[in-house]
């Protein structure tokens, strides 16, 4: 891995880390609405793992589930809130881990090494490769700057960027209710004020 991404890594980290924590002291606060984030930051992370072990879709929305309910019974023992995304992703591997040897009527490890001796032999179970953890972390990062962007930025930069296909500029005009010649340098601003948020 180059460089580059390894600082790219450890940059998002760090920053990924700090609103981890942030989130996590609100959902100690019992705040619903950092609870929603949190599912929302996480929720394809947490799918992906009992998926690529193989799991059926039915068997990772209950992996899912319970990595949520073990987070809400353990949230307060957690002593490293900025490490919430390890956490999440040890847990949703231990679950995958659970279903399979249910499965497949593996025996209960005795012991911690045989316990991760377990996880570490479920396919592809491990914690998803560092680009695709960037790509779903800047994703989030993107999406959560978006909302704080000023209503017609919001619409433009979605318009354009964040739908399945991608609005004309005649089509994001009629919806603004501007010049279609005014879309360029409109766009041009809202992405020079969403690169400020993202920082």
């Amino acid at each position: 891995m180059s460089d580059n991404n390894d600082d790219k890594i450890s940059l998002l980290d760090d920053a990924v880390g700090r609103d981890d924590a942030a989130i996590v002291a609100r959902c100690r606060r019992g705040e619903h609405a950092a609870w929603d984030e949190l599912v929302d930051r996480y929720q394809r992370l947490i799918y992906a793992i009992p998926r690529r072990a193989g799991l059926t879709d039915e068997q990772a929305a209950d992996v899912f589930q319970e990595v949520f309910v073990t987070l809400v019974e353990k949230l307060d023992k957690i002593e490293q809130p900025e490490r919430i995304r390890s956490w999440i992703v040890t847990t949703a591997k231990f679950k995958t881990w659970a279903v399979i040897r249910g499965r497949k009527g593996h025996y209960s490890p005795a012991t911690d090494e045989e316990l991760e001796n377990e996880l570490n032999s479920i396919p592809d179970a491990a914690p998803l490769s560092d680009d695709l953890l960037i790509e779903l972390e800047e994703q989030h990062l993107i999406r959560t700057a978006v909302n704080e962007l000023d209503e017609r930025c919001r619409e433009i930069v979605s318009m354009i960027y964040l739908q399945d296909t991608a609005a004309s500029y005649a089509e994001v005009a009629a919806q603004i209710g501007v010049g279609e010649t005014s879309i360029s340098p409109l766009r041009s601003r809202c992405l020079k004020k969403l690169q400020k948020l993202i920082g």
